[in-house]
């Protein structure tokens, strides 16, 4: 039996949605991150926070360019409607919030604040790879892949860590702390955000498309001949009447 048969399998179905939906959201956060690292490059002031940044981007468009391998993998193994369900779009990393529409990171925080959200954030992608670790148990080139990718995060991390003791010498780690907990709500409340979404559109669209049934049913009921005024003249029409 062949693997796309397999995933197709019913009790394959559930584990191959999770596996789709988890890899297409670290997409997601990759490619913001790229794009982050890359304003940061461009809006520097020195040569070495503009290298660095530069080669933080590199980084993080080389992890999209994997996960998208591994998402198209899987897509091709899963049915067209699942597959299409979970394609990537550049535009959604907007409406997911891992891009504000205010302006990127930099643009908005103090140097200092962001590369604690660096320093975090690396360290929390880092964790959530091992995750996707176990979600590709089958595949060992995938899972080195993504191994590879959790080693560049903790380099990202390391170096985020070097800048403090560089450059706030007098930082304490409890602050290192309390940065790592404030992205974590951060993180968990941009999921919460994005799944009251999906709920509403869950309640809301058979709403919506109701409403537009009894509206149709409503027109075609509507007597329309009084509304038709070709051949006539108008200013023989009653002031009454509605043109």
């Amino acid at each position: 039996m062949t693997i796309s048969k397999t995933l197709n399998k019913p009790e394959n179905l559930s584990t191959n949605k999770n596996l789709l939906n988890v890899i297409l959201e670290t997409t997601y956060a990759e490619y913001g991150s790229a794009l982050e690292m890359l304003s940061a490059c461009k809006n520097s002031e020195k040569d070495s926070f503009c290298f660095g940044f530069f080669h933080h981007a590199k980084d993080e468009y080389n992890h999209v360019d994997i996960f998208l391998s591994i998402l198209k993998k899987y897509g091709n193994m899963s049915s067209h409607k699942l597959a299409r369900d979970y394609r990537f779009s550049s535009t959604a990393i907007l409406v997911k919030g891992y891009v504000s529409e205010k302006g990127y990171l930099v643009e908005n925080l103090r140097l200092k604040d962001f590369i604690a959200y660096i320093y975090t954030n690396e360290l929390l992608a880092k964790e959530s790879f091992e995750g996707i670790l176990k979600l590709l148990n089958s595949s060992e080139e995938d899972k080195n892949k993504i191994i590879k990718i959790m080693d560049d995060e903790l380099r990202h991390h390391g170096l985020a860590k070097k800048h403090f003791i560089k450059y706030y010498p007098l930082l304490q780690p409890w602050h290192l702390k309390f940065y790592k907990i404030r992205e974590t709500i951060k993180n968990k409340g941009r999921k919460f955000y994005y799944k009251n979404l999906e709920f509403l559109d869950l309640i809301l669209s058979p709403l919506y498309k109701f409403m537009g049934f009894l509206a149709a049913n409503i027109i075609r009921c509507i007597n329309l001949v009084e509304f038709c005024h070709t051949g006539k003249n108008l200013m023989e029409i009653s002031p009454k009447s509605i043109i």
